[in-house]
Order: structure tokens, then C-alpha cells, then sequence
């Protein structure tokens, strides 16, 4: 099955960035995943456009099979950034090849284009309003991100129906609908752009297209506007203009003017009832103009867009079914596996970032790496009818998913998504932007990472730093950059929560909406760690700060994760809310993408300051598992994730489920460091014998640099610049009189970075206990005077 991005234009693909061969050739000759997905009726990507043109936040729209026609729309500045014919979309970019630095981008013949900048004037100005920042990777040329201010202009979302896609968005006072399309006549083909405006109190004007050659001019005739450059023209027409509508051809006012740019404007005047018009676009030498009328003359009247926004025939109705697998249950916890349908009539690359549970907790909302939303059904004890049903498609890299009252939430790099399915026909047929406030750069690694809510309906989403290929050290970076933003309940408002973050691939709100995090290894951060996160925190990146100065100390962490052995890419987290999911009840647990592991975090509060450790928990998942959710009808541990960097997984993605069996469990659980020694809690009893032997404990610390370099080395701490770790004499061992608590007894503790504490031992019912803890010790507390913070 070829994609619909593709086949419907039978568009080459860029195999090499120099080369390109048909679809048909290259799935002949074994393509790839991401060559071979049908991405729907429209694909969101930054798009990397000639000139200098990037469209940070691109929507891509094929025009039919007939025209072999794209349109690329910027829903930040609301402007048609590019259209092109002949050719295809290079398909660059690390969803897609895995490339480290480029972005799609268009492979045909450009047929109009506009700087970047404004589509629609405020007033007579089409300045750019938003704050200017120098891109040093490229030749130090400015660069400004995130959306027109609300009051000029602003994205609403996108309609389907059919083959057809409809904008919706404002400007000003006025609400608009517009739809591309293009029209074909003896082998000629135009773009076209349908807008209907409602009504308008002022006078609106609309920037068409534009160059940027020596030379170019701009003539008007009738309600013709063409563009001479060289032997090339592009010609320009309306059809069905209100009374008093003109081209203006000119130098679009901007504050600051591009020397030899020329541009045709369409000037409207105010509406006051609904009008619905048409612009036809042409490019070519300049001795076809005359086709261009003929284009004109056979061109339909157009139509009313309202019909469209109400929802359109099915695309995907096929259901899958698969059948889970339940894990064995001769432990305390099973691991079941809710199969996913890696081979699918649509080829779709089945990497999951992120799920939630319907009210029933019988379905769930599931979205890939790639841009889909998959509906999965049947998630009952047996998982033996699971159905996944294929919701919607295109969306912009999406890592973060969350279902409120019913409707899905969808966090990809350019906003968040609220999903409606406007016929209840099972597929989404709007897609609104709830908020798009957030500031996207063209960077490769700039991740939007998960999705949560609080008690009060606000959302809370993490946007990570746009890292450098290679890994060290930041490209040209906005105001939202390694942060952790807040939207109001409504979308509306945004706000930064907290700064300093590099890749939080997943975060958590928990229990009196506490905040944690975790981060990986890289600039600023020596290794992963797991973190509550304040409001108003400094996390550790010192360029991604967003204050005055440079931060000389971050937030304290509950742990740091060794990068080699433990963790070197972090997950989400997730807090236990019952018995029902064993003896960890009001627990936290750590995921790890890097190692598809799933860890325990208990942790203490020593004088305001949290610290604690981590433990592996004896379980393993088929992915890079990123995103955990406790389903609250069988108060069960689900968990999803995907292999898209740097990770052990084993396949491309998961969906699966930590059952409960009922059975005894001896994992540490509890942890406090006091001028008496460590004290390490267990989920059950040990054998007396066992636990009281300091020959079973090896307990060890070390030091991180906290640097601009890629990650660190480890230091002792006995002698600071030397590497090495020190190890920690254990004098004794004594056990509680509930045989669940060992108190390991040292020399005296001193905050440490990172303290290892390794042990084989057993639990009273004879099984083998082999496990370790790296924890951190911020302040040692004293004797009998800590509380663990989980009870």
C-alpha cells in the first residue's frame, strides 16, 4: 500500500538527497518504512524550502493524483509558504530516515512562494512582530519562532472531508476558511486557494506570492496580476472577489524591506456578509502565459467551504484485530504484551509515544512517532480480541497523548491537538489547535515530549533543547527550549513552568500535583537523573536557563542514573495509586527508554531537600518504553514506547501491561542515608542470616562534572579531579525486628552524587534478592528523625 502523500501524486522520493527513483521502482526494490506509509490526507513537518524559506510549522497537502501538486501551509504565520509541481517531498529528517539535521522538503518545480513572514497585513504592514534571534549555524541570519500575536492572526485547526482539506483561522475580526486545490487544463495545471470570510470590520490584504530576483517586475491587468523575472512568470488571478477588491504589486511593507523583492497583494475591503472567492496561481516561461487564460476560462466557480467542515466519508475502515499474550505468572509481576499491528493496510510505522484510557478502561487512545492516532479496543484480562482502529494521521511528530472528558489531546512539535470526530463515523474530521503558543525551531532534536493534566484541568507539556548533530552544545534555541510549559484548561494561557532541560523524554504529574522529571546525559547534564521539578526551577542546561545570568547552581536531584549501567536515556514516571498493583502503594517509578527498564524510586525529604535512589525492577519490555499510565478499572501498570534513538529495544514499538500476580516481592523500597548508616527498606521479609553479612553489601560513591561537555566522567570524591570511585566500608549490618529493613553501618556519609549500594542476599522464603541501588545523598539526615516521603 502506497502512501497517500505519495501515490496519490506518484511523487519521487529522495533517496540520497541527489537521486530520486518512482514509488513504484523503490518499492519494488525493498523501501523503507517511512518511504512506504501512507501518512493521510495531509503530513505536518517543518519543511526546509529554498532561500532560506524553512516553514518551521508546515502542513503539506497534495492536490490529487491528477495535478501532482503540493501546498505548504504555515499555521504560525498563516500564509501558503510554498506550492509546487512535478515532483514530490523529499522525505529527510530523523522521523522519517533518521537524517540529523535536514527536514522534508519539496523535490518539483515551485510554483509560488512567500517570505517568511505575515500572509495577512495588519493594517498596511506585513512586519514581522515576533522577537528576532541570530541563527549562528547559518551564517547569522535572523530567525524568529512561534506564532502571529492572537489579535492579528491565528490558526484554529483543519477540517476533512473527502479528498479535500479546509484551514480554518482568524485575521483580525474575520473568520476564514481555505482550501487548496489546483486545476489541470490540457496538461496545465494552477494552484488554486478557496477562502470563504464570514465578515471582516476592516480591510484585510492578503499576500499572494512573491521573488526575489534583479530585475523582476510586477504588472496588473484586469484581475490578472503577473510577475516577470528572467523568462520565467508567475500569473495571478482572482475568481468571485467582492465589489472593490484590487491587486497591489509592490515591495511587501515589511520592516525591513528586501531589496529586488516583488509581490502581489490582494486588497480587500470590509465584508459585511459572507464571500467566498477564488485565486488561481500559474508559473511558467514566459511564452505560455496564454495557457494560463485558458486555465482561467474552464475554472469552476467556487465553493461554499461550510459544507465541507462537517465530516466526510471513512478512510480507514478496516479494523485490525490481534491477539495479546499474558505473561507468565511465576513472579510477583507478569509482563502482557497488547500485540501490536506492525504490518497494516497503510504501511503505518507503529512507534508509539504516547496513550491514555477511555472512562470504560476497556479502550484506549494510542499515537505514533509518525502522526497517527490509533483507537485500541478490547483490553480486557485475556487480550484475546484486541481491535485497533485507525483515528487520524499527519501530525507533527506527536510524543504525548492525553484523553479528557472523552476527547483526545494530541502534544506534537507544533501544538496541541484536540481531535474531533464531527460524523461519529470512528475517524477524526477536525483537527483543532487547542494551543499552539509553543515556540518550534527547526532543529532535528527539538522533541515535544508527553502530555499530563493536574488536578485542575491545566495541561503540562516538555519541549526539549534543539541539541547540535553529534550531540554537544545547542542550535539557535527559543523562548520555550528546554522547558516545561503550563496551558490553562481551556488552552488559552501558557506559561513556563520550569527551565534547564536538554531531552526530558517524559515527565509526571502526580499526587497533589507534585511534578517529577527525568533527563538525559549531555550538555549540562553529566547523567540522567530523576527530578522534582518546582515552579520557576532550574534544571541544569545553562543555555536553556531562560534568565539573566548564568545559573551557578540547579535543582537538587532524587537521583542521579549512571549512564552505562543504569540509564542513558530516560523515561517518563508514574506514581503506584493502590494496593492493587502490589506492596507499592503511593510509590514513584522511573522508566527507562534507554534500557526498556522499569525502576522503583523510593526517596526521602531531608530538610526540605528530596533524594533517594533507584532500583531495576526483574522485568524487561520488547521497546524503549517512554510513557506509563495506571489504567483505573483494573488498577494495573500499562506502558508504551518505541526504537527511534538510542535504545536496547528490540522492536519498533509497545503496548504493554505489568500485572500484579499476587505473589511476594523483595526489591528495596525504602531508603534514608543518616549519620548512622543507610538504611534500606524491602518490599518483604529477609532471611536473617543473608542479610545480616556485610561480605553481601559492596557499597560505593562517586562525583559527576557538571559541564558544558557531552555527559562525564566519574570522580572520587576523596580526591576531586581524579577519576574513580571510592568505596564505602561497611562496619555492620543489622536487621529490624520485622525482617524488612537492614541498616548498613558506616563511616560517616557526606553529600555524594552518586552512591552505589550492591547486594545478594535472600528473602525469608528462600528466593534470591541480587540487585543495587544508585541513589544520591543531598543532605545526611539524622537518626530516627527521617521519614520517608512515599508513607
Amino acid at each position: 500500500m502506497t502512501s497517500h502523500l505519495l501515490s496519490r501524486l506518484n511523487l519521487p522520493l529522495s533517496i540520497t538527497g541527489v537521486f530520486a527513483m518512482s514509488f513504484t521502482a523503490l518499492a519494488a526494490d525493498q523501501a523503507k518504512k517511512w518511504e512506504k506509509m501512507d501518512y493521510g490526507p495531509f503530513l505536518s513537518a517543518t519543511i526546509d524550502l529554498p532561500n532560506n524559506n524553512t516553514t518551521i510549522k508546515g502542513i503539506l497537502v497534495p492536490l490529487g493524483k491528477d495535478h501532482d501538486a503540493v501546498v505548504c501551509y504555515d499555521t504560525d504565520l498563516l500564509r501558503v509558504a510554498a506550492a509546487w509541481t512535478g515532483g514530490g517531498i523529499n522525505m529527510r529528517g530523523v522521523v522519517f530516515d533518521g537524517a540529523h539535521g535536514p527536514n522534508p522538503s519539496p523535490n518539483g518545480h515551485i510554483v509560488c512562494s512567500t517570505k517568511t513572514g505575515p500572509g495577512w497585513a495588519r493594517g498596511d504592514s506585513f512586519a514581522d512582530p515576533r522577537k528576532v534571534v541570530t541563527d549562528k549555524d547559518h551564517q547569522n541570519s535572523p530567525i524568529s519562532f512561534g506564532p502571529l500575536p492572537a489579535e492579528w492572526a491565528k490558526y484554529r485547526g483543519l477540517f476533512l472531508s473527502g479528498d479535500k482539506t479546509i484551514f480554518s483561522y482568524t485575521v483580525g475580526d474575520a473568520e476564514v476558511l481555505e482550501m487548496p486545490g489546483a486545476e489541470t487544463v490540457d496538461g496545465v495545471s494552477a494552484i488554486t486557494r478557496t477562502i470563504q470570510i464570514a465578515k471582516s470590520s476592516k480591510p484585510l490584504t492578503l499576500l499572494v506570492t512573491e521573488v526575489q530576483a534583479e530585475g523582476a517586475l510586477g504588472k496588473i491587468d484586469g484581475n490578472i496580476a503577473t510577475l516577470s523575472y528572467t523568462d520565467s512568470r508567475e500569473a495571478v488571478a482572482f475568481v468571485g472577489v467582492p465589489r472593490g477588491t484590487r491587486w497591489e504589486v509592490g515591495m511587501p511593507p515589511r520592516a525591513t524591506p528586501a531589496p529586488g523583492n516583488v509581490g502581489v497583494m490582494l486588497k480587500l475591503p470590509a465584508i459585511t456578509a459572507p464571500v467566498v472567492f477564488k485565486i488561481v496561481l500559474w508559473q511558467g516561461a514566459s511564452a505560455d502565459l496564454p495557457k494560463f487564460a485558458d486555465v482561467l476560462k474552464a475554472s469552476p466557480k467556487p465553493v461554499n467551504l461550510t459544507a465541507f467542515c462537517k465530516g466526510g466519508a471513512s478512510r480507514w475502515n478496516e479494523k485490525i484485530e490481534t491477539r495479546g499474550t499474558l505473561g507468565k505468572a511465576d513472579d510477583a509481576y507478569a509482563v502482557d504484551t497488547i500485540t501490536v499491528p506492525f504490518e497494516n493496510p497503510w504501511n503505518s510505522w507503529m512507534r508509539i509515544g504516547g496513550f491514555d484510557f477511555f472512562a470504560d478502561g476497556k479502550r484506549a487512545a494510542v499515537c505514533t512517532w509518525s502522526g497517527d492516532v490509533w483507537i485500541v479496543s478490547g483490553i480486557d484480562d485475556k487480550l484475546e480480541h484486541v481491535t485497533w482502529k485507525r483515528f487520524a494521521t499527519g501530525l507533527f511528530q506527536p510524543l504525548g497523548l492525553k484523553i479528557v472528558d472523552e476527547k483526545i489531546y494530541v502534544h506534537g512539535r507544533d501544538q496541541i491537538t484536540r481531535l474531533h470526530d464531527l460524523n461519529n463515523d470512528g475517524e477524526a474530521d477536525f483537527y483543532e489547535n487547542f494551543n499552539n503558543d509553543i515556540q518550534a525551531t527547526p532543529g532535528f532534536h527539538e522533541f515535544a515530549f508527553d502530555l499530563q493534566t493536574d488536578s485542575k484541568g491545566n495541561f503540562y507539556i516538555a519541549k526539549a533543547g534543539p541539541v547540535r548533530p553529534g550531540g554537544r552544545g545547542f542550535q539557535v534555541y527559543g523562548d520555550h527550549n528546554g522547558t516545561i510549559l503550563k496551558i490553562s484548561p481551556d488552552g488559552k494561557k501558557s506559561e513556563v513552568f520550569a527551565t534547564g532541560l536538554r531531552a526530558p523524554n517524559g515527565f509526571c504529574v502526580g499526587p497533589n500535583d507534585v511534578v517529577t522529571t527525568g533527563d538525559n546525559e549531555g550538555s549540562w547534564v553529566p547523567s540522567s537523573y530523576v527530578s522534582f521539578v518546582k515552579q520557576g526551577g532550574f534544571l541544569g542546561v545553562s543555555e536553556l536557563a531562560h534568565r539573566a545570568g548564568k545559573p551557578q547552581i540547579y535543582d537538587p536531584r532524587i537521583c542521579w542514573l549512571p549512564h552505562g549501567t543504569t540509564d542513558n536515556s530516560c523515561g517518563g514516571q508514574a506514581w503506584v495509586p493502590d494496593d492493587r498493583w502490589g506492596p507499592f502503594k503511593g510509590q514513584l517509578l522511573h522508566l527507562s527508554y534507554g534500557k526498556s527498564s522499569l525502576f522503583l524510586v523510593p526517596f526521602e525529604t531531608v530538610e526540605g531537600v528530596a533524594q533517594g535512589g533507584a532500583v531495576r525492577m526483574p522485568l524487561q519490555f520488547d521497546s524503549g518504553v517512554m510513557r506509563a499510565r495506571f489504567n483505573k478499572t483494573d488498577g494495573q501498570l500499562y506502558l508504551a514506547g518505541l526504537k527511534g534513538w538510542q535504545t536496547n529495544a528490540t522492536k519498533d514499538g509497545c503496548f504493554q501491561r505489568v500485572r500484579f500476580t499476587g505473589k511476594s516481592i523483595a526489591i528495596p523500597s525504602e531508603l534514608h542515608f543518616t549519620d548512622a548508616g543507610i538504611h534500606v527498606g524491602f518490599s518483604a521479609a529477609l532471611d536473617e542470616k543473608e542479610a545480616t553479612d556485610p561480605q553481601n553489601y559492596t557499597v560505593e560513591q562517586w562525583n559527576y562534572k557538571w559541564s558544558d561537555e557531552y555527559g562525564s566522567a566519574e570522580y572520587k570524591p576523596s580526591e576531586p579531579g581524579a577519576k574513580g570511585h571510592d568505596p564505602v566500608e561497611i562496619k555492620s549490618v543489622k536487621l529490624s525486628a520485622d525482617k524488612r529493613t537492614v541498616v548498613l553501618e558506616t563511616a560517616s556519609l557526606a553529600p555524594v552524587m552518586q552512591i552505589r549500594i550492591k547486594f545478594g542476599i535472600k528473602a525469608a522464603d528462600g528466593a534470591e534478592v541480587n540487585n543495587e541501588i544508585y541513589g544520591t545523598i543531598n543532605k545526611v539526615g539524622r537518626e530516627g528523625a527521617v521519614k520517608s516521603a512515599a508513607k
